[in-house]
């Protein structure tokens, strides 16, 4: 397996809010959820609460085996077969994502950005900057996600200070008039089944440093990434509109294109697209490697390494499908009927039958970690005894 890096609770904040951010600054599924009017914000405050249950099974497991990666727990929990067997599960939900995301991702360029650019020439310039980064490792990805995600930030601070000039929030009016408590719920339900970087933490916060607080961690987290979600979703909405928002691939593209700044600032919108790519790259980044590790963790190789480039290889040749490339199939794979119900089993049923199974286990899963921390230090002390041995000799 790779070697262990440390990765800051600052870096892991981070990825994993640069991550969800890409979503709304790609495409807004929530504008399409019930009750898919202007009470939409309402509908994005209440999916924190959901967020928090769905993710509560991974985040106890999290903290029962801290310091112990995603194949290893699955293993302690399961046994070899079944563990190896759950393991892939999650090597094939983490394939999936990157896969998506890089299809997502394409198709807006062609339609937005380069209109006209082949796919499989942004696919390839893509991989080749996802692959070198997930092949450096947890660290690398770290310490990207520390001068990309501030930056990705700071255009969302900018592009809403630009457009106040233009918000009309008579757009988020009437409240509640044409809503029903059921609507908002389920609507915020699908906005919170959505949210898969739960699963970022349940891998890297192997390589997270000891002192750090995973918990507290990851509610910082997503207070950052629910401010900064309000602030792309209540400008696009206040300047577009809920009816002219809702129909457009990225309306929060088409946002940045209405705002400037006095009248010499004009045609920022060239900003969004400088920032999104980046961001895109950084969650592909995350995912390769999420894949490539834990399929190293199922083989038991010494590095993720080996699978970067296959992982690379895979997703490329499932993305030049030609089925795949319609955009009316990657809305459909991203709407409501379809998305959500392929990242629940991951980010909560799943995790809750391991969680079920370690309570019965409880026990011999304590002997079997205690056995593994005293190998580690018996190994530990091994190696300073003969280091200080080389060294006096």
């Amino acid at each position: 397996m790779t070697a262990k890096h440390n990765i800051t609770s600052v870096q892991l904040l981070l990825m994993s809010v640069g991550s969800a951010l890409m979503f709304p600054y790609t495409f807004m599924p929530i504008l399409n959820t019930p009750p898919a009017n202007q009470d939409v914000w309402i509908v994005m405050i209440i999916s924190i609460f959901y967020i928090f249950i769905i993710s509560f099974p991974i985040l106890i497991l999290i903290n029962k085996f801290r310091g112990i990666n995603l194949n290893d727990m699955t293993e302690m929990i399961l046994g070899k077969f079944f563990g190896k067997v759950v393991s892939f599960l999650f090597f094939a939900f983490f394939l999936f994502c990157y896969t998506a995301c890089m299809l997502i991702g394409a198709i807006f360029v062609g339609i937005s950005v380069l209109p006209g650019t082949p796919i499989w020439a942004v696919l390839i310039f893509a991989f080749a900057a996802v692959s070198f980064s997930a092949y450096k490792g947890a660290g690398t990805i770290g310490r990207l996600a520390t001068f990309i995600v501030p930056f990705v930030m700071l255009t969302i601070i900018v592009f809403l200070l630009m457009g106040l000039g233009l918000m009309d929030f008579k757009n988020l009016q009437p409240v509640f008039a044409d809503s029903t408590l059921l609507q908002l719920n389920l609507g915020a339900f699908y906005t919170g089944a959505r949210y898969s970087e739960i699963l970022i933490y349940l891998v890297f916060s192997f390589f997270l440093m000891k002192k750090a607080s995973i918990n507290k961690t990851y509610a910082k987290s997503l207070v950052v990434f629910f401010v900064f979600f309000a602030m792309i979703l209540i400008p696009t909405i206040l300047v577009l509109g809920i009816s002219f928002a809702k129909n457009m691939f990225n309306p929060y593209f088409e946002y940045t294109g209405q705002v400037h700044a006095y009248d010499f600032i004009q045609r920022v919108q060239s900003i969004n697209a400088l920032a999104w790519f980046p961001g895109l790259l950084l969650k592909l980044t995350i995912y390769n490697f999420m894949a490539s590790y834990t399929l190293s963790g199922i083989f038991k190789t010494k590095s993720h390494k080996t699978f970067v480039i296959p992982v690379t290889i895979m997703s490329f040749l499932i993305c030049m499908i030609p089925m795949m490339q319609k955009s009316s199939v990657i809305m459909l794979l991203a709407s409501d009927q379809v998305f959500p119900w392929i990242i629940l089993p991951f980010t909560f049923v799943l995790p809750l039958l391991l969680l079920i199974m370690y309570f019965v286990r409880r026990d011999e899963i304590r002997e079997i970690m205690k056995k593994r921390k005293t190998d580690a230090a018996l190994s530990e002390s091994t190696i300073c005894q003969a280091t200080e041995t080389d060294g006096g000799k």
